[in-house]
């Protein structure tokens, strides 16, 4: 449905979500600073789960998303964050920039 190309300041909590999804799958992939963050999603509105696969990347397919789902960095305070992400049939399941 979209790609889109976001910047965000982590906070002074440390954390910062990127993107809320509401029945629908999404991705979040960091550009900017690459292996830098620590990606966590939270599922159906309940469940935390740290990203350990990937750092500068995570999805969430669409049952994951019902009610509603996060993704959010952490890292440090005042870091600036570009990212990218894809949602609906844009939705890949793979990193766009392998770097």
């Amino acid at each position: 449905m979209a790609v889109r190309n976001k910047t965000a300041t982590i906070g002074p909590s440390g954390l910062e979500q990127l993107h809320l999804a509401v029945a629908k799958q999404a991705t979040v992939e960091i550009m900017e600073p690459r292996d830098a963050l620590t990606l966590s999603r939270r599922l159906n509105g309940v469940n935390l789960e740290l990203v350990t696969e990937d750092r500068n990347f995570t999805a969430l397919k669409t049952g994951q998303t019902i009610p509603w789902g996060t993704i959010r960095a952490s890292g440090p305070s005042g870091t600036l964050v570009r990212y990218r992400v894809r949602t609906g049939r844009d939705v890949t399941g793979t990193p766009e920039f392998p770097f």
